[in-house]
């Protein structure tokens, strides 16, 4: 998987990101809300990408420091965010697995579509691990893509835990599960739920409290 991601972000259109950065900042998500309720000030983008989600938050008064488990993304995200006069040298490679980061150190965490590119066994580790960085009190926010024709077209073989391994040239090496109602609620049985919505594409997005 590491491989995988590495390969994502080598090589990218920077001017294609960056005008995907500039529309996305400008954004204001719901689950907002629920972090100005709660008074959030600084925020964790795990497993950050190209930064995306870290301009937005950014623009939007938080400040935000990241990690992702790929060198060349981290390497892209520092480029792309640049302009938004965020301060990347906290941002690092880590695994959302074992995040090298302290316990308690940020006021919310935000995991978008990243619990769903992972084994079932290191999703229920990822989720005890942003905790772990959240204050007492915090807020995790976890989304989970919905399932799409090309999910099921795209040859790929199904693993133990019903995850999807892709061979097909656009996604070799990813690995994706497809997460129903039922099983985020057992994945996610006996957290403290706060927020809830699925939107009309199927994601879901949900905000859990320390």
């Amino acid at each position: 998987m590491d491989i995988y991601w590495n390969e994502v972000w080598k090589d990218p259109d920077i001017e294609e990101y960056q005008r995907y950065i500039d529309q996305h900042s400008k954004s204001k998500p719901e689950f907002l809300d629920v972090f100005k309720e709660y008074n959030v000030k600084n925020v964790c983008d795990s497993a950050c990408g190209f930064g995306a989600y870290s301009a937005m938050l950014s623009a939007n008064g938080y400040q935000v420091v990241g990690f992702d488990v790929a060198k060349s993304s981290i390497e892209l995200t520092k480029k792309l965010l640049n302009k938004f006069e965020i301060n990347t040298c906290e941002y690092i490679v880590s695994s959302i697995t074992n995040i090298s980061l302290k316990d308690e150190k940020f006021d919310a965490v935000i995991a978008h579509a990243v619990i769903d590119h992972l084994a079932y066994i290191d999703a229920i580790r990822a989720i005890e691990e942003l905790l772990r960085i959240v204050k007492n009190k915090g807020l995790v926010y976890i989304s989970f893509d919905g399932i799409e024709d090309d999910d099921m077209k795209l040859e790929h073989i199904i693993l133990d835990d019903g995850s999807f391994l892709y061979s097909d040239r656009s996604r070799d090496g990813l690995l994706f599960k497809y997460y129903s109602d039922t099983d985020i609620n057992t994945l996610l049985y006996g957290r403290t739920i706060i927020y809830r919505k699925t939107n009309m594409h199927g994601d879901r997005e949900i905000i859990i409290q320390k």
